[in-house]
């Protein structure tokens, strides 16, 4: 069984995802330019209401921005009570960082000859 949710900025930018799983999606939409914070709270909200499948070994996954997985994680292992050794996550990106600035910071401290930015 699966529970997932994706924020996508619009509506019509909602998808219709075929699976032969027993999956129960939900759609976060922003429409509009909301703050860090909103996006991280609508989120949260979304999925605290929410009754997650039973599972004798739950397994989570999470991607996205970075600060919105930091705190689902938060919420997954604290509120919800989820071994964090069964949760994987990754923070693709950082809103307000350019992609240069997140180079700039995985290769801080080593030689321009190391940074794959000095290249760019």
């Amino acid at each position: 069984r699966v529970r997932a949710w994706f924020e996508v900025p619009h509506e019509d930018d909602r998808l219709i995802l075929p699976t032969l799983a027993d999956a129960e999606i939900t759609w976060i939409v922003r429409e509009g330019g909301a703050g860090r914070e909103e996006r991280v709270q609508r989120v949260l909200d979304a999925m605290r209401v929410a009754e997650l499948p039973g599972a004798e070994a739950p397994y989570v996954w999470l991607a996205g921005e970075a600060g919105t997985i930091r705190a689902v994680r938060r919420h997954i292992v604290q509120e919800r009570s989820i071994d964090r050794r069964a949760v994987r996550f990754t923070g693709y990106w950082r809103l307000g960082a350019s992609e240069e600035e997140l180079l700039a910071e995985a290769y801080a401290g080593k030689s321009a000859s190391e940074d794959p930015a000095s290249a760019l």
